[in-house]
């Protein structure tokens, strides 16, 4: 993953406090990117109203990066520092970010805190260790979970922030979706051929709602020439603009701060792979449906695992499961 801001620009200085480059020109505030005495980056936020207000309202303290607010001899900053330079090319993406949301109409306040409130969301990817890219079976569970995702927008567009807060996915927790009584667990397959869905847990169709619903989807590898192929990150930015027409800036924080949960971050190592997406069906898991029953397996016997072949489930098939779970929201 390449950076794209001017670091190698950046000498370390002798006789200054910085070396800076301006980014962001379009910018009320002041923006830089710059390296001190030590060697380290930084990115700085100078400005001209005192804001420390607003700075201890939403410092966060990530293991990677620090935060601190001077006053200047004209002014005032804000400045992040990368402590790990290892993580140069994740600091960079962090703040391409923030200025993809801002624009030449904010004042400084909005500035300010659009770095602080970002890098909240950002604190539990940076402070991991788990910097990897997604792998493709992990980039169709969560296409599947964006495409459940983005069926509920449609089909309940004022319920946006509850949808979004019911999807625990993310969090790696039994159950995918939770909806005040009604569960859902997502998966996916990788071929139309193949009938069968792999359970990673026997606790993964046991719940303590009222109703659990298996959605599968089928998540297949696009033809050469498919017009309605899509991308991870075109499934993300879909989502996003979906969420920008609401007009509501809490709700893109939220799901921003769920695709950092899930250990996603754009990166053009996504746009190569490229899926078409067949919703197929959804099953009620009921008392009699195929599956082990975590009270039997013995003690001493853990990371249970198992395929259930959908091929001998389709009494359990339900229709309009949507409608279902909208008296949930």
């Amino acid at each position: 993953m390449p950076v794209s801001l001017p670091w190698d620009e950046l000498s370390v200085p002798t006789t200054k406090v910085f070396t800076t480059r301006r980014i962001g020109e379009y910018l009320k505030a002041n923006v830089f990117i710059a390296k001190d005495q030590q060697n380290d980056f930084s990115v700085l936020v100078q400005h001209h109203e005192d804001l420390r207000h607003t700075f201890n309202k939403h410092r966060v303290d990530v293991g990677s990066v620090s935060s601190d607010y001077r006053e200047l001899s004209k002014g005032f900053a804000l400045q992040f520092k990368l402590k790990d330079e290892k993580l140069l090319e994740y600091f960079d993406q962090f703040i391409q970010f923030v200025l993809r949301d801002l624009d030449q109409k904010d004042h400084e306040q909005r500035v300010v805190e659009a770095f602080l409130i970002k890098l909240k969301n950002w604190k539990r990817f940076i402070s991991t260790t788990q910097y990897g890219k997604l792998t493709p079976e992990k980039i169709r569970g969560l296409l599947a979970e964006l495409h459940f995702l983005d069926s509920l927008f449609t089909a309940f567009p004022s319920e946006e922030e509850s949808i979004l807060q019911a999807w625990y996915g993310p969090k790696r927790l039994q159950h995918d979706f939770i909806f005040k009584d009604l569960a859902v667990e997502i998966k996916s397959i990788s071929s139309v051929d193949k009938r069968s869905i792999r359970i990673s847990s026997v606790n993964q169709l046991e719940t303590n709602m009222s109703k659990l619903y298996l959605f599968v989807t089928a998540i297949l590898e696009a033809p050469e020439h498919a017009t309605d192929s899509v991308t991870l990150n075109s499934m993300v930015n879909k989502v996003k603009l979906k969420l920008d027409q609401q007009e509501n800036v809490a709700l893109l924080t939220i799901f921003e701060q769920k695709l950092l949960e899930s250990n996603y971050l754009e990166d053009h190592y996504y746009d190569k792979y490229h899926y078409v997406m067949r919703p197929l069906h959804t099953y009620h898991v009921i008392e009699d449906f195929p599956k082990l029953d975590s009270g039997l397996i013995p003690k001493g016997i853990s990371n249970v695992s198992y395929e259930l072949d959908l091929n001998i489930i389709d009494q359990y098939k339900v229709g309009d499961f949507l409608d279902k779970v909208g008296l949930a929201l």
